[in-house]
């Protein structure tokens, strides 16, 4: 009884399957018992607990075994007993482990579409989305080969975008003509499939296949629509086993569970794309300010320019040696400017063209404050820059944001310091570089324009430079924020994901 209250509230899965084994040994007075769960990655059955006996393979007689299937009758475990005195209790205990494996299963189902969910609001391009779908639908599904198709309007074809499988080097490189084969009738119709023997369907063309034709068990197809428009598909296949007991079919519930998972990626395909529209418009209207205000700016230039060579050639004939090297410097100074006002321009469209390599941030950073940083001056250093700060970074990209944003505090302190920290944050998720000084911080009406296009407190140049920054940093799937308080000094920290590696080290 207490056994049967603790099988129906108990959401610890582990240790309620392991107190169902311990009682079943002294209800049935066995001299031991086993329970083997089916492991449908591997497609065998493996012990997953074992009571008492002494550890050596269940081999004699007077055994008894109780099967444990699902709601699709496929086997999902079997609960062995060795010498049991009393059989009456190995049925109803058999079936208490089918509820706690039942609950098992709906636990990881639940939780899969709960981390799509979350995919949805963390995964900035349509690469990281189709990887995490086919990471969860792996675990989820138990499945061998996995493979996403989104259709490209242009061709009207369905391009492989991800996969699991063999066809994992071909990313990018096949697809399926609409109405083509299982994958592009299930991008013309709109409706899945779920077939035990493919080869069979007069539909099937075994064209870019993950598994061979032989050896596949079943194949699920699943349409990834919004709003009744087809945007790709996502198909699954498991292998044939070569045991006759386990059934490695994909059921009526997989198909459901695989819809409901192309039901989020689909949502998640759209706010991806109508964000990335927004950026488009965004950007078009900063490009037309850009080119407005870029050609004023060189406008200007260019009419000093021509004073000056007008200028030049007077001086030229009358030999006024002195007013010629005042022009000299002019036009050197006017030219340099038409440089910086280009060279902001090109950094600006460039910012988010970024070419990763594994490298150590700290030394970025510290070879950034050497080049930068004055030699003699009334400004002091400090430089704090922690080792093996490993991540996947554009070297040039990130030492042309850090080297602005020091220009940026020297340019607001005249005397004083610049502190410059590279460490891991407070979690060693990530990568924190701090850039702070003592001048006169950012105005706190500042604040939420400082990184937009054109807004800028120094006297030369368009105003691009914290916005190129931001955008350097938002291309490496980092973050930058200004955390200054008014009136005490600016400071700006930026975050970066670290390597992988790096990550897996983290306690």
């Amino acid at each position: 009884e207490a056994l049967v209250s603790d099988v129906a509230t108990s959401q610890e899965i582990a240790a309620t399957l392991e107190r169902i084994v311990a009682t079943a040994l002294t209800l049935t007075q066995s001299e031991r018992v086993t329970l083997a769960v089916l492991d449908e990655e591997k497609n065998q059955l493996e012990i997953r607990y074992d009571t008492g006996g002494d550890g050596q393979p269940d081999e004699g007689p007077n055994r008894m075994a109780r099967t444990v299937r699902d709601e699709d009758d496929r086997l999902r475990a079997i609960l062995r007993f060795h010498r049991p005195q009393d059989r009456t209790h190995a049925r109803a205990l058999a079936s208490l482990v089918r509820i706690i494996l039942e609950r098992e299963s709906r636990s990881r189902r639940e939780e899969a579409l709960i981390q799509i969910g979350h995919s949805l609001h963390t995964t900035l391009t349509e690469n990281a989305l189709i990887e995490r779908v086919i990471n969860i639908a792996e675990k989820v599904l138990r499945l061998q080969a996995c493979s996403i198709f989104l259709i490209e309007r242009r061709t009207e074809t369905a391009i492989l975008r991800g996969s699991i499988g063999s066809l994992s080097s071909q990313v990018g490189k096949l697809g399926y003509k609409i109405g083509e084969g299982f994958t592009g009738w299930v991008c013309a119709t709109g409706q899945p499939i779920l077939l035990d023997d493919p080869q069979s369907d007069p539909r099937w063309r075994g064209k870019w296949i993950e598994i061979p034709s032989v050896d596949i068990a079943s194949f699920l197809a699943v349409p990834i629509q919004s709003r009744g428009k087809v945007l790709g598909v996502i198909r699954v296949l498991r292998r044939k086993t070569g045991n006759r007991l386990i059934d490695n079919r994909f059921t009526a519930s997989d198909l459901r569970l695989l819809q409901s998972i192309a039901e989020q990626m689909a949502a998640g395909l759209e706010n991806l794309r109508n964000f990335e529209r927004i950026i488009r418009t965004e950007r078009l209207a900063a490009w037309g300010e850009l080119s407005a205000k870029s050609s004023h700016m060189i406008g200007n230039r260019v009419f000093a320019l021509k004073g000056d060579i007008n200028e030049f050639g007077h001086l030229l004939r009358t030999q006024d040696s002195e007013g010629m090297t005042d022009v000299h410097l002019s036009l050197k100074t006017n030219l340099m400017r038409i440089e910086e006002t280009l060279q902001d321009f090109r950094d600006f469209v460039t910012a988010t063209q970024i070419h990763r390599m594994q490298i150590d941030v700290g030394s970025i950073v510290r070879e950034t404050v050497d080049e930068v940083f004055p030699r003699r001056g009334f400004v002091r250093a400090e430089v704090e820059i922690a080792p093996h700060l490993l991540a996947d970074v554009d070297p040039k990209r990130m030492r042309r944001a850090i080297s602005e944003l020091l220009e940026n505090a020297l340019n607001h302190v005249s005397e004083g310091w610049v502190r410059v920290v590279a460490d891991l944050d407070d979690r060693r998720q990530a990568i924190r570089i701090i850039i702070e000084d003592s001048g006169a911080g950012v105005p706190a009406d500042m604040k939420s324009v400082i990184f937009e296009p054109f807004h800028s407190g120094r006297a030369k140049g368009m105003g691009l430079g914290l916005s190129i920054v931001k955008g350097i940093v938002d291309a490496h799937g980092g973050e930058i924020v200004e955390e200054g308080l008014a009136g005490a000094g600016a400071r700006f920290v930026i975050r970066l994901p670290i390597s992988d590696a790096e990550k897996s080290k983290a306690p």
